[in-house]
This record gives structure tokens, sequence and C-alpha cells, in this order.
């Protein structure tokens, strides 16, 4: 019997580091891989991170509150609603989201991410992105730290050494690059994350739901046309 053969998709994930939807989006992506995997699609899944800054105006040195920072961007109220509402949202797929500790700009962990990729491919940046995830989400770690960065990434098997890793972080390699995927993805007219490109032919804006993925990878796998909605949230704009 001649082996299956599995039809290439690529996914190249649109995301921030500090977005929340980012990592629902993810993790739904990953649920209905399993689920394509389960069903015997004949897809070959290749993912891969690249860039996007929600809040160029953080800073990179200087960390602020985060609960402080979305209050003044949205209001006391509507900030403990968006909070509720993504603990809520959360849980569904398995994170456990924790809003306190602090918030700061992402160019660092772009640069960690394309590091990964270089490095090890998707598995090592995948390993990266879900340590970063995790930590900034769940056990609410500063994503500007170089410790927490340099821990992430020999946890991943970037790098050997946090002392290792650390020495990289200060220095620029992968800046530029990251600079110009983000410069891209604003061409290409993104907004708001996670936007999800699939084959460079079609765009998924937000964290759609492991079912509208699954269906979505159903349709690739029989070569049909695509037709998804946005669900961009608060937290991602």
């Amino acid at each position: 019997m001649a082996a299956t053969v599995l039809k290439p998709i690529s996914l190249q994930i649109i995301s921030d580091s500090i977005c929340p939807f980012c990592y629902i989006g993810y993790k739904q992506i990953t649920l209905a891989i399993a689920a394509a995997k389960k069903e015997n699609l004949p897809i070959d899944f290749k993912l891969r991170f690249k860039p996007f800054l929600l809040d160029p105006s953080l800073s990179v040195t200087a960390p602020q509150d985060k609960r402080k920072r979305f209050a003044e961007k949205f209001g006391a109220a509507r900030a403990e609603g968006i909070e509720s509402q993504m603990k809520a949202r959360g849980k569904s797929v398995g994170i456990d989201f924790a809003f306190g500790g602090t918030i700061r700009q992402t160019t660092d962990s772009h640069r960690l991410l394309a590091k990964a990729y270089a490095i090890g491919g998707e598995p090592a940046q995948r390993a990266v992105a879900e340590a970063l995830f995790a930590g900034y989400f769940e056990h609410e770690q500063d994503i500007g730290s170089h410790e927490f960065l340099a821990a992430s990434a020999v946890k991943a098997g970037v790098f050997g050494t946090e002392a290792e890793a650390t020495t990289w972080l200060a220095g620029s390699e992968e800046k530029d690059g990251v600079q110009k995927d983000i410069m891209q993805a604003m061409r290409l007219g993104v907004s708001g994350v996670p936007f999800v490109i699939l084959d460079d032919k079609y765009a998924v804006s937000g964290a759609q739901g492991e079912e509208t993925f699954l269906e979505i990878f159903r349709k690739l796998a029989t070569g049909n046309k695509l037709a998804v909605e946005s669900d961009d949230g608060d937290l991602c704009e």
C-alpha cells in the first residue's frame, strides 16, 4: 500500500507576546491540528510565528503595572470586565490567565522567537512561544526581562546557558528582521492580532475557535475556498 502523500500547509501566525487572544488562538490552532491528525487529514502543518507590536509606545526598559495600564486605556470598569471575560475564555482552552505583573514593549521577545526559528526551526520556535505565553499570561512574568527571556530560551534549547542567552539579548541580532516583518504585516493591512496567513493565500483574523480552524483545515485538504469572519478582541486592538 502506498503511503499517503501529505499536503504541506503553512501557517504564519502574526502575533504579539502580550496579546491574550494570540495565546488563545494558538491553543485553538494546536487543538485543531490535533483533531485534523485524528481525522487523518492529509496535511503536513508548517507553523511559524511572525512579529507584531500592539503598542509601540510601551517602553522597552521601564515596565508598567499591567492592570494600571489597562485601566488607563479602557477605563477601570471596562478593564475589569475584559479581565473576567478573558479568564473565562482562557479556561475553555486550558489557559489560567493572571493579569497581575507588568507590561512593556516586546521587541526582544520577537527577536528571541526569530532566533529560535533560525536555530531549531518550528519545534524550537514553538517551544519558546509556549514558554513566553505561559510565563507572561499565567505566571505574571515580565515579558521584557532578559532574565525571563534567557530562562525561556534555555528551557527551549535555543541556548546552552542563561549567560549565553543574556549576552545575545543584550545585542541587536534579529532586530532588523523583526522590524522588517512588522512593517510587512502593516503593509498587508494587519491592525489586530492574531492574524494567520495560510499558504500565502488566505488570511484568518482573530481567535476563531478550534472548530472553525478544523473546518478550514478540512477545506484546505480538499481544495475548497475559504470564507472566515473576524473575531479580534479588545486587548488586541
